[in-house]
């Protein structure tokens, strides 16, 4: 009997490492993905290539022709960050950003569909699939 307890809770206490850790990824995420909206809603658009996965940061084709010349004007979250898969390894969320050019006062909208990846090694989530160009 005394064995099924220890057993038992082992099992429970491996059951829970796991959960924390899929409780800190997700801690993590949320942290990075409004670190990223941050960026964004105060028009530091060329900093977001530096959330790319870094083997990915030379193929992002550059994210305005003027970065100075875009104002965004929204950030909204259409649909919430949420993580994907057994691993909880992946992550996507859906936001819309309206934005304007200063210099014509054009209001843009763009769909941004955000594909992010935990790298277990360095404790942080990377942005997985291209930034859309502002334009």
């Amino acid at each position: 009997m005394k064995m099924f307890f220890l057993g038992l809770l082992l099992a429970l206490s491996l059951g829970g490492c796991e959960t924390m850790e899929n409780a800190n990824k997700k801690t993590k995420m949320d942290f990075d993905l409004k670190l990223y909206g941050h960026e964004v809603r105060w028009g530091e658009i060329e900093a977001l290539p530096s959330y790319l996965k870094p083997d990915m940061i030379e193929e992002q084709p550059q994210v305005a022709e003027q970065p100075g010349n875009i104002r965004v004007t929204e950030y909204e979250v259409l649909v919430s960050p949420h993580m994907i898969g057994e691993e909880k390894n992946k992550a996507a969320q859906t936001v819309r950003i309206n934005y304007i050019f200063r210099d014509r006062q054009v209001v843009r909208s763009l769909i941004d569909k955000q594909k992010w990846e935990y790298d277990a090694e360095a404790k942080k989530w990377y942005r997985a699939n291209p930034i859309p160009v502002f334009k």
